[in-house]
């Protein structure tokens, strides 16, 4: 290996990411073909959120040098990009040589639990998880047992393990204010936001403690100050710096808190200011006195566990949305043009209020969704928002769902949240079920708990 090559390597391991590039560079200016410096290269857009450029990077590698680091590299990319990476990686693991040292091995072995839990099977993820902790303490094998064991309901492992992830995820921070982590002792505590608004929403629901602070996503601070009244709330979750005391003994994510939190199906706990529900309602009502239900068939961002299949377009919902009832976008981005094209398209009316859906305060999309009959949509932050305030949420759960719906199973978070698995039922079995619900709902009035 040339020494920029081993430069570049050393100073990704230090996450100097700007000398590892300028170590290429020089390296590709002088030698274009050096398989050792694509592999480096594939690690540094790897580190910099840029997988998919690296994928036909690593296949050129494997095709001009196929050996064991030139097929991790490109099964840890297959991974990162959601393929199957379990074949490549066990052929990286049978072309290493016996010679190769135990940390070498454990790599791959945390590689395969991550490709194995993304594949769902749980069992060898865990296998290859434990196998890579028993040479090294490395996150990424602790991940890989938390999302099996989460995916599986097993409550107290996942949460063990899922603490490693904080600081290793761009979506769990790791925070640090002055204060020891928090292991389950009294004493004041400050709870800071885990993952996004649907999970925040989820763990301050089940949280085992009250809080002396929280530190959460800036769109929950007023629903949270309402919720936690003898909590200091704030909503600088994402800035480092904060211009607030340190009034709490201990501080802990709030994923690392569910440690200690009981996970059971509940109801209502956040309610919006009442003067934004009497807005809403007088707003709905001056429609008519047709149902109001609330519909989101896109969610997560690119990456998120199951993206590619999450999502549902208009056109698939179509069966439901000509029902006889006022359909109310959730979308909290701008789906404008889409509704507008299913309008002139088929004549059905989807309702934006886009001040109330793409607010910067999440008070005003509660609100909302408050004065509504029921939600459909697909697993997105609203079906939490919907559980929070007891409203009926019909989702349509794809087949590679994240660990929040689990593989099996109801939804462990929420009474009046229903799960309807298109795994199971097919996409267009599981829109029928939820019409069938919907009418149910309709006839029977509102109702609290999912039948």
């Amino acid at each position: 290996m040339s020494e920029l090559v081993e430069d570049a390597r050393t100073a990704l391991n230090h996450h100097d990411e700007g000398f590892a590039s300028t170590c290429l560079l020089e390296r590709l200016h002088e030698q274009p073909d050096d398989v050792e410096a694509w592999e480096v290269l594939c690690r540094l857009l790897m580190d910099t959120d840029r997988g998919p450029f690296a994928y036909p990077i690593a296949l050129c590698a494997v095709q001009k040098a196929r050996n064991w680091r030139t097929l991790l590299m490109l099964g840890a990319i297959e991974a990162n990009l959601q393929k199957p990476a379990t074949k490549t990686l066990k052929a990286a693991l049978k072309a290493m040589p016996k010679n190769q040292t135990e940390r070498e091995k454990a790599v791959v072995y945390r590689l395969l639990a991550n490709a194995y839990s993304q594949a769902l099977n749980f069992k060898k993820a865990e296998y290859w998880g434990r196998k890579s902790l028993e040479i090294e303490d490395h996150s990424q094998a602790h991940i890989a047992i938390a999302t099996s064991a989460l995916h599986q309901r097993l409550w107290k492992e996942g949460w063990y393990h899922y603490k490693f992830q904080i600081g290793h995820h761009g979506m769990r921070p790791k925070h640090d204010y002055g204060a020891p982590e928090w292991e389950g002792q009294e004493g004041r505590i400050l709870i800071y936001g885990d993952q996004g608004i649907g999970d925040q929403i989820a763990f301050m629901s089940a949280m085992p403690v009250r809080p002396a602070q929280i530190n959460c996503v800036a769109k929950l601070k007023k629903l949270f100050q309402r919720a936690f009244p003898h909590s200091e709330v704030h909503g600088d979750w994402h800035l480092k710096r904060f211009d607030w005391a340190l009034k709490s003994d201990y501080q802990a994510s709030m994923a690392t808190a569910m440690q200690w939190a009981e996970i059971k199906p509940r109801g209502r706990y956040l309610d919006p200011l009442p003067e934004k529900i009497l807005q809403w309602r007088g707003l709905l009502n001056s429609r008519g006195s047709k149902p109001k239900i609330g519909i989101a068939w896109t969610g997560g961002s690119t990456g998120s566990a199951g993206w590619r299949d999450r999502s549902l377009r208009l056109q698939d919902l179509k069966p439901l949305l000509e029902m006889p009832f006022d359909w109310i976008s959730l979308e909290y981005k701008d789906k404008s043009d889409e509704i507008g094209m299913f309008e002139r398209e088929t004549g059905i009316k989807i309702f934006d209020y886009s001040w109330g859906t793409q607010s910067a305060d999440y008070e005003d999309t509660a609100a909302l969704v408050d004065c509504l009959d029921a939600v459909v949509c697909v697993p997105t932050a609203v079906y939490h928002l919907a559980g929070a305030l007891g409203k009926p949420a019909l989702v349509l759960v794809h087949a590679t769902p994240h660990w929040h719906e689990g593989f099996s199973g109801p939804c462990p978070w929420w009474e009046t949240v229903k799960f309807y698995r298109r795994k199971d039922l097919g996409k267009d079995g599981a829109i029928q079920a939820v019409k069938k619900r919907l009418e149910e709902l309709v006839n029977k009035g509102p109702v609290r708990k999912a039948a």
